[in-house]
């Protein structure tokens, strides 16, 4: 009985080729099933929507597209491709799904990290904002905490002082020497004779008309009295001064010729060229890299950093883990997956993204400059 089912079993078993060729069979049913449930081009489907970026400035479209439910989470729900002419074309994974019943509203935003902070719950922006906050105060605490420090004082400061001022200097004589200077002087005639034709002079004139005859009467003895070295009574010539000033300062003309001056454009460009100057100075300066390296590794700092560290500790968690999984998830959000792509595929793609007209106007207003609404093509 024992050797009749040993030869049932034999004859039941499966030759070596055979099973490979099944196990082969199974894993491309597996492939074929798993290749149909990855996401897939639905650009070129009738139910397609071609769409425009007219503020794209020729910047790419990730293909990636997404819609954000009531509760500002987002699903990835279609594909994007940029078609002849610059047009968009939109592929929905299923165009009758209920979610585009509110999402409405077609916009662009950039695929870096500040698609995560747009797409951030409140919560979640808050408390970024939070951490930063800390950050930042603690920053300033601990600046100052070590530019009051003795060590600073007695070791660093005037040291420090004497190479910044050195550098300063340079940059200086480098921005005269390269015409900067003229051109800034040239560039600011032409609003200060503005000003003190249009400004000062009617106020001056105003105030000054009388100022003869007042000092006649003033000064009337002393100029009969020839027994007596004449002492002038300037009284008339400084009420008028002080009367001019008075009303220059209430016109509040020094304050426009000075934001005059600040906006006209010799300014910004004698910034740009001391700025530069400056720049190369302290990057030139070898003994100021050698200061800064000795302070960065003087142990004796680092108590006075304790708080800033910590903040800047705290920041470092909750940073990551907020805008990886968006909206409380404990997953990576496909919104960071798209980003994390872009970053490392060195792209600048937008992200199409679908929602209702009250959470566009929500990233509108937290920047207003990142969302791009879409107009559907051909429309102005």
């Amino acid at each position: 009985m024992l050797r009749a089912a040993a030869g049932r079993g034999r004859a039941t078993s499966l030759h070596p080729k055979r099973q490979w060729v099944l196990s082969l069979g199974i894993i491309v049913v597996f492939g074929v099933l798993g290749w149909s449930a990855l996401p897939r081009d639905v650009t070129a489907t009738s139910a397609a929507l071609v769409v425009r970026d007219p503020a794209a400035n020729g910047a790419g479209i990730g293909p990636a597209v997404f819609v954000l439910r009531d509760n500002g989470t987002a699903v990835r729900f279609g594909n994007a491709a940029l078609v002849a002419g610059g047009a968009i074309r939109v592929g929905f994974y299923d165009p009758l799904d209920p979610l585009l019943g509110h999402a409405t509203e077609a916009v662009s935003l950039p695929g870096d990290p500040r698609l995560l902070w747009l797409l951030a719950s409140p919560a979640e922006r808050q408390a970024l904002r939070d951490g930063t906050a800390d950050l930042a105060l603690a920053l300033s605490q601990s600046s100052f905490a070590v530019l009051r420090s003795p060590e600073f004082v007695n070791d660093y400061r005037d040291r420090l002082v004497q190479l910044l001022r050195a550098d300063l200097e340079t940059a200086w004589q480098t921005t005269r020497k390269s015409g900067a200077w003229q051109d800034l002087m040239r560039g600011y005639e032409p609003i200060l004779r503005d000003t003190a034709s249009r400004d000062l002079r009617p106020v001056i004139e105003s105030h000054f008309r009388g100022v003869p005859m007042r000092m006649l009467r003033a000064n009337a003895l002393q100029m009969i009295d020839p027994f007596h070295a004449a002492e002038w009574n300037l009284l008339p010539v400084e009420d008028a001064l002080q009367a001019a000033i008075q009303e220059i300062r209430e016109r509040e003309v020094p304050e426009r010729t000075a934001s005059r001056l600040l906006q006209a454009p010799p300014t910004a460009a004698f910034l740009r060229v001391f700025l530069d100057a400056m720049a190369g100075a302290l990057a030139h300066d070898t003994a100021l890299k050698d200061l800064v390296g000795e302070m960065v590794f003087d142990d004796r700092f680092r108590p006075y950093l304790n708080i800033a560290s910590a903040k800047a500790m705290d920041l470092a968690r909750i940073a990551p883990r907020l805008l990886v999984s968006l909206h409380g998830s404990t997953d990576l959000n496909p919104v960071a997956s798209f980003v994390i792509r872009t970053l490392v595929s060195a792209r600048s793609d937008r992200a199409v993204v679908f929602m209702s007209p009250a959470q566009r106007d929500e990233l509108e207003a937290l920047d207003p400059a990142s969302v791009h609404p879409l107009v559907r093509a051909g429309a102005q």
